[in-house]
């Protein structure tokens, strides 16, 4: 099942009518991930999709078997039918099926030079629509909120995570001499006893001595994990496409009192940060609520607060700040919170020497109200 909606859809057509696009196209491959590809047909991965502003979608994947299980398309090309090249079937189309000398091609930001390269030689009279970063702002925007569909397989996400917390504890309290790579192997195989496609990444795993680093690298050592200090885990659930993603800030021992104010910080910049989050609060305010209550205790968040959860861990919206730069002004837009966001929030405060501590939890607004569907909080040993 195509995880779009037929209103989104038609969203996006318009789009390409107002814009005088041809024709749109995703590609996802192994050198250039793009779930919009799953979103728009259902199909999971290698594949490109062409849909004309008429709304017919084509699809040319490279397993033909696959694609015939999963997408929801008006029409699969076999590229076995044109010697495996994907140009080759892109040229057939343009020129002798919908016959146009000359086609406007909108491409996502995320398609690579080379491919756009490649296919201009072959298929003369392409010519690119040149904003690729408008129709990454079109999928942002219909990605932003998620259908029932969606979100039951998010709520599942976040619920085996949080069964997840309980075994992460389990094991600071039973296995003082573990490894971070112990704690993220348990943390694997839980996920997938509880149902889990997999994790949504790899854990993020930091012992006292490596959580002041925002991402650590590499993710998980050899070292202990139950040094004392302030330590965390940032890990995710995949379950059927969807993620959460959820951070637990760990404390062993007695803390100085640097520590303290650092855990304390942590703390009080997520509660004044979801305390504001409403329909049509602007995100960049949510972000600004927390960074504030960091920056009081002369510490700073080189980061965006949160970020969407769906087919992707980063997915839209993003609670981040304003922009600075002009080229970034220049396409922002103020964005709000609305029905059927998910979302993450993980404001933290970090000191080398001193460790980290971040706290994260996912948050779904439906029906017009903000429902906590993670249940991270601190730990201390």
């Amino acid at each position: 099942m195509k995880p779009i909606t037929e209103e989104k859809f038609e969203s996006i057509l318009k789009f390409l009518e107002e814009k005088k696009i041809d024709v749109l196209m995703i590609t996802d491959y192994e050198n250039s991930r793009n779930v919009n590809l799953q979103y728009l047909s259902g199909h999971p991965t290698d594949a490109t999709i062409l849909i004309n502003s008429s709304g017919e979608s084509i699809l040319i994947p490279w397993d033909v078997s696959l694609a015939e299980k999963h997408s929801e398309v008006d029409e699969i090309i076999n590229p076995a039918n044109f010697s495996f090249n994907i140009f080759l079937a892109m040229k057939e189309l343009f020129e002798n099926r919908w016959k146009k000398s000359s086609i406007t091609v909108g491409v996502h930001s995320m398609t690579t030079y080379g491919f756009i390269v490649k296919m201009k030689a072959i298929i003369p009279g392409i010519k690119y629509f040149e904003e690729p970063i408008q129709i990454k702002q079109v999928f942002d925007k219909v990605r932003a909120t998620k259908t029932e569909f969606e979100i039951k397989k998010l709520l599942k996400a976040a619920q085996i995570g949080t069964r997840t917390i309980r075994d992460i504890q389990d094991f600071c309290i039973n296995t003082p001499d573990g490894t971070e790579k112990d704690l993220s192997f348990i943390v694997r195989k839980k996920i997938a006893d509880y149902g889990g496609d997999d994790v949504a990444f790899e854990p993020l795993v930091a012992n006292s001595s490596r959580a002041h680093e925002i991402h650590q690298y590499p993710f998980a050592s050899d070292q202990r994990f139950g040094l004392p200090g302030l330590a965390l885990i940032d890990f995710g659930v995949k379950y059927q496409g969807y993620n959460s993603d959820i951070t637990v800030p760990i404390s062993f021992g007695k803390l100085s009192d640097e520590q303290n104010k650092m855990r304390e910080l942590a703390i009080k910049s997520y509660e004044a940060a979801i305390e504001i989050i409403d329909i049509d609060v602007p995100l960049w305010k949510i972000h600004d609520t927390a960074e504030q209550m960091l920056k009081k205790g002369s510490y700073s968040m080189p980061y965006s607060l949160g970020h969407g959860l769906g087919l992707t861990v980063h997915d839209s919206p993003s609670i981040s700040r304003k922009p600075t730069d002009e080229y970034s002004k220049k396409h922002w837009k103020e964005e709000t919170i609305q029905d059927g966001m998910v979302f993450a929030i993980e404001p933290g405060a970090y000191k080398q020497g001193l460790g980290g501590q971040r706290l994260e939890n996912d948050f779904l607004i439906r029906n017009g109200k903000v429902e906590i569907i993670t249940n991270s909080e601190p730990l201390n040993f």
